[in-house]
């Protein structure tokens, strides 16, 4: 009799594996998409990165200064970018600020480039992406967010310059002439960045879980 329990159990071990503990369950279904949604980020990441798209688009929208200064939208535009992207150093978080600011601004109607003005907003995100790994992501460094800020500032320029010449388009920035429009745009960029550098140094210890 005991040596039928006996070959019981052995086959009710074999039948029935050992679970594995808790600590090597691979995560599934929507916890494993929260982890890894788009360019590795975390859906928390791309949701936060949406959000300041999204403020850039509206900041342009609702906030009209008359200034006849070439590129001082820069000053938040910029900003913004690096605000975010230093916030969450992670690669994409350029991209898609850039996209969701130019879907937006398709939108509403910003500019008069119609649906190209998409790429105007994109290119700058997609450049800051680029640029980031450059620095190792230190851009919680006043001159390192400076010169971010100024270079994409710059590419914005470079955008608006190649579809005003594409869609034979009006550019007032070209009356007082492309070198003025540049440094213009530079020095507002410039500003934006180091701006939000400092931001980014005071804000990050407090969001340590947007890590």
């Amino acid at each position: 009799m005991a040596k039928t329990n006996a070959a019981m159990t052995d086959l009710t071990e074999k039948n029935d594996p050992p679970s594995k503990g808790a600590g090597s369950a691979k995560p599934t279904g929507a916890a494993d998409i929260t982890r890894r949604f788009l360019f590795r980020l975390g859906l928390a990441d791309v949701i936060r990165f949406t959000m300041f798209g999204s403020m850039v688009a509206v900041t342009n929208d609702v906030t009209r200064i008359p200034m006849q200064l070439p590129g001082h939208t820069s000053v938040w535009w910029m900003g913004i970018l690096i605000l975010g992207k230093g916030l969450i150093p992670k690669f994409g978080g350029g991209i898609i600020m850039g996209a969701v600011s130019g879907v937006l601004a398709v939108l509403l109607g910003l500019g008069k480039e119609g649906i190209f003005i998409f790429f105007k907003y994109f290119i700058p995100g997609l450049l800051l992406d680029a640029l980031a790994p450059i620095f190792f992501n230190r851009l919680n460094n006043p001159f390192v967010g400076a010169i971010c800020g100024a270079l994409i500032s710059l590419s914005k320029l470079a955008a608006a310059l190649a579809l005003g010449v594409l869609l034979d388009l009006p550019m007032g920035f070209m009356a007082m002439g492309l070198g003025y429009s540049a440094v213009t745009h530079i020095v507002f960029g410039g500003i934006g960045g180091a701006l939000a550098s400092f931001l980014v140094k005071r804000l990050k210890p407090r969001l340590t879980s947007w890590e």
